[in-house]
């Protein structure tokens, strides 16, 4: 009978962190968790709701012709727009009250150095710069077309 005690403690046990277990998940996990996914159903309704800063590379091209061009065979070409202009939006939307924003030359070296800087993480064949070394002082946008930039 004295065996038979233990086994229910550890019973009763057992089933008090289970329901303990149960119970914090019904008041901690939201109610739409796991609707569609592993994730809040509401957060996609939450994130739709919120408003849009980025217009996409399809606005700028249309308006922006040679840039188009120039990008469509070079190595930014996979390079959207807002990545170096910034959210584009409000200047899609009004382009002549709204200016998109350029790189600044004197902060060029370390914009492009964000991608181009020698990286031993990189890819060996993606084209990177010692910029200590590489053309001091100058900035990369008066040796190389941001847009269609060669070597």
């Amino acid at each position: 009978m004295k065996d038979i005690e233990h086994l229910l403690r550890v019973a009763a046990v057992f089933v008090l962190v289970i329901s303990a277990f149960f119970a914090a998940r019904h008041f901690l996990v939201p109610e739409t968790f796991g609707k569609y996914g592993h994730y809040r159903a509401a957060a996609a309704t939450e994130m739709a709701s919120m408003p849009l800063h980025y217009a996409g590379e399809p606005a700028c091209l249309r308006c922006h012709p040679e840039q188009a061009k120039a990008k469509a065979g070079a190595g930014h070409r996979g390079v959207h727009c807002e990545s170096c202009h910034g959210a584009l939006l409000a200047h899609a939307q009004n382009p002549k009250a709204v200016k998109a924003v350029k790189p600044k030359e004197a902060d060029m070296r370390a914009f492009c150095g964000i991608c181009h800087a020698r990286n031993i993480s990189r890819p060996a064949k993606f084209p990177q710069q010692d910029l200590a070394q590489h053309n001091p002082g100058v900035a990369c946008s008066q040796c190389h077309n941001p847009h269609n930039p060669k070597p």
